[in-house]
């Protein structure tokens, strides 16, 4: 069983102050002969010099291969040959958890048995696996709505299959780069920073150009991790419903600069004051879908920056028509350029935007309403997501964590009890 977070700390101040002094110690401590020590001579009364021993053989310390650390790479994006010498190193699902480890996360579940990289586990649940497993249905705003960003337990659920813990360095591979940067987005939500989360540049087509594909399911040490051992998600990654229309409010009324891509392209009706973004653009394919080289960060530089109305500084909100293109934008500015003022709005239109209009009953509140006070382009007409009449009642303000129901979740989430025994795995 490994140590607690906070042992753990310990455990890496003490190595600090005394890993030299503790590895020479070590080297002492061997055993056997007497170190190498001449002998006195046979005869201490002949005339003639003693014989000369040779010298002692120098005992040297055993070379130590310097690991390499998985959270040091500039980017979010890395490439095969990056993942391959962690592999060589035995980082890659070993048992050591007390130590840095990495873990190899495939969101292309459906493929996995016709081969996959090398200690590859599936993202998965026990209900669902992949792209299915990387959403949920949550109250969110008036209305339940789907595909929204997975709760505690569920994500919990992921990083136990795997075993994910304290000292675990995620890398993210799949098929289609959408549903990647997705899980990326995910696991950057609920607290992961950037250093911990890897996407594998080109997924297991690059890795398989390269190198040797597995078809056997590696074995996971058992965990008992949990995201609360991040203390606090970032907020700040995710626009709910209620905030997104705030923000298209303020920007109306030239309280803000925020810049909206839109990630369907030229589609409408989306939010007032968008910018059409084409997600292939960010990948060297002519599809978002493809299992494609990602581009570099001068080309993704030269892209966002060069969009209409888009300039670097501002907030930049990414959306879709259901939360995974929109996935593509995010993990572009915040895994390859370190950019810190992004986030997605999850719903996104199809899903819920387009639905809180006159045309579905019960009318919502005009607190709600994208189709009143310019806040749409086009004519948001979609009556899918059912209204709740408690609610509309209820949540006439937008700025109050009733509003957003998601988020007030996940912080009661976190605030309930870790259950006193650390985060850690055991084999």
């Amino acid at each position: 069983m490994c140590t607690d977070m906070a042992r753990e700390l310990d455990r890496r101040t003490f190595l600090t102050l005394s890993g030299a002094a503790g590895a020479a110690a070590i080297a002492g401590c061997s055993g056997g002969d007497n170190g190498g020590a001449t002998t006195e001579p046979t005869d201490a009364t002949t005339t003639t010099e003693p014989q000369q021993t040779t010298e002692p053989q120098q005992t040297t310390e055993p070379q130590q291969t310097e690991q390499p650390d998985p959270t040091a790479t500039e980017s979010a994006l890395i490439e095969p040959a990056t993942l391959k010498e962690w592999q060589d190193a035995g980082l890659v699902n070993t048992n050591d958890t007390a130590e840095e480890r990495v873990v190899v996360l495939t969101l292309d579940t459906s493929g996995y048995d016709g081969g996959h990289v090398p200690g590859a586990l599936k993202w998965s649940t026990e209900d669902a696996e992949g792209a299915a497993a990387l959403t949920e249905k949550r109250l969110e705003g008036l209305a339940e709505t789907p595909t929204l960003v997975p709760s505690g337990s569920v994500m919990d659920a992921v990083l136990q299959s795997a075993g994910v813990g304290q000292n675990t360095t995620v890398v993210l591979t799949g098929s289609a780069p959408y549903v990647v940067a997705r899980a990326y987005w995910t696991m950057r939500y609920w607290g992961f920073p950037r250093e911990r989360v890897k996407v594998l540049n080109g997924g297991k087509t690059a890795y398989g150009e390269q190198y040797n594909l597995e078809f056997e399911a590696p074995d996971a040490p058992t965990c008992a991790y949990t995201v609360k051992a991040f203390g606090t998600p970032n907020y700040g990654l995710r626009f709910g419903l209620n905030q997104m229309i705030q923000e298209v409010d303020a920007k109306n009324a030239g309280e803000s600069d925020a810049a909206f891509l839109d990630l369907r392209g030229d589609a409408t009706p989306r939010p007032t004051g968008s910018t059409a973004d084409p997600p292939a653009s960010y990948l060297q394919a002519d599809s978002f879908k493809a299992d494609a080289p990602w581009q570099d960060a001068s080309t993704i530089e030269e892209h966002v920056w060069g969009l209409d109305g888009v300039e670097e500084g501002q907030k930049v909100v990414t959306f879709c028509g259901s939360g995974y293109r929109a996935a593509i934008a995010f993990f572009a500015l915040d895994g390859i350029l370190g950019y810190d003022n992004v986030a997605v709005y999850d719903g996104s239109v199809s899903k819920q935007w387009n639905h809180y209009n006159a045309e579905n009953t019960p009318t919502p509140n005009d607190a709600w309403r994208v189709d009143i006070d310019d806040r749409t382009e086009g004519e948001p007409t979609a009556t899918g997501l059912e209204i709740q009449s408690d609610l509309n009642q209820e949540l006439t303000k937008l700025a109050q964590l009733s509003s957003n129901q998601v988020k007030k979740a996940d912080i009661e989430y976190m605030g309930g009890d870790t259950g006193g025994g650390g985060f850690g795995c055991g084999s």
